[in-house]
């Protein structure tokens, strides 16, 4: 696999950024449901919950909800750049600087864990997913989700087409981002390391002005801006028409999936 030089939040969505806590926040709007329904599904579990980890934890929304889904439990929320989780410390939960790329926990250390749009950034995901299937105890459950791009293809404005499926390819050129087969393959890849009852979730949330989608997407492009605007194919008139028309009523267009696996470690 290609090396990248850059790595998520070193310059781009760099928790310095002025805006980011704001995008991230919209993120969490449109998907903090999602993951909730995800975590609760199947009722209480048989089998008690007594050690979470959420990591690469952004603003700590589900570690949050963690702590009332889980009673009992003690969270462990994540993050290579704190300073977003040092306003939500509280009984219960443990806030950790942890680098999932190089740094482990000890085989068997949570009941639950959850990694929402972490793993489609990283060039070692494959390595980093098998390492997480090791984190989790015997019986514990596993939630994952990641982002897919097949809606973007079908959209029908084309300005926006260019822009949103520019801004992933900048990603994916620069931090190896993969937008594109990572998110659909996870029930193979989650076979593959062993998990048991599967089950796939894909949420494709409505982008417009007045929508947390719409939010979110408006501040990715703008970041992602100049990136964008040297892209072959790109018209010089795309991403201020983009920006123009996610900040005022008219847009409706599908969003990105964001394709949630939940799974079971039975070993």
């Amino acid at each position: 696999m290609t090396t990248h030089a850059e790595r998520y939040g070193d310059r781009i969505f760099s928790h310095t950024g002025a805006a980011e806590a704001a995008r991230l926040a919209a993120l969490a709007e449109v998907l903090d449901p999602v993951s909730v329904e995800a975590l609760t599904a199947g009722g209480p579990s048989a089998r008690p919950v007594r050690r979470c980890l959420e990591l690469a934890a952004g603003t700590g929304s589900v570690a949050l909800r963690m702590l009332d889904l889980f009673p009992s439990a003690q969270v462990t929320a994540t993050e290579l750049d704190l300073r977003f989780l040092e306003a939500i410390r509280q009984d219960r939960l443990e806030i950790l600087r942890h680098d999932a790329t190089a740094e482990d926990f000890p085989d068997g250390s949570f009941d639950v864990v959850h990694v929402r749009y972490l793993l489609h950034h990283l060039p070692t995901r494959r390595e980093v997913f098998g390492r997480i299937v090791r984190w989790l105890a015997p019986g514990g459950r596993l939630v994952i989700e990641e982002p897919a791009q097949f809606p973007l293809e079908a959209v029908r404005d084309p300005h926006y087409r260019r822009v949103s499926l520019g801004a992933l390819q900048v990603l994916a050129d620069r931090l190896g981002t993969d937008c594109t087969d990572w998110g659909p393959d996870l029930p193979r890849t989650a076979a593959a390391h062993g998990l048991t009852d599967i089950t796939l979730r894909t949420t494709v949330p409505t982008v417009a002005h007045d929508t947390p989608m719409g939010r979110f997407w408006r501040l990715t492009v703008g970041h992602l801006a100049p990136g964008i605007g040297e892209l072959p194919g790109v018209l010089p008139e795309d991403v201020p028409t983009v920006l123009d028309r996610l900040s005022r009523p008219g847009l409706v267009e599908m969003g990105m999936a964001t394709v949630t696996l939940t799974a079971t470690r039975t070993a």
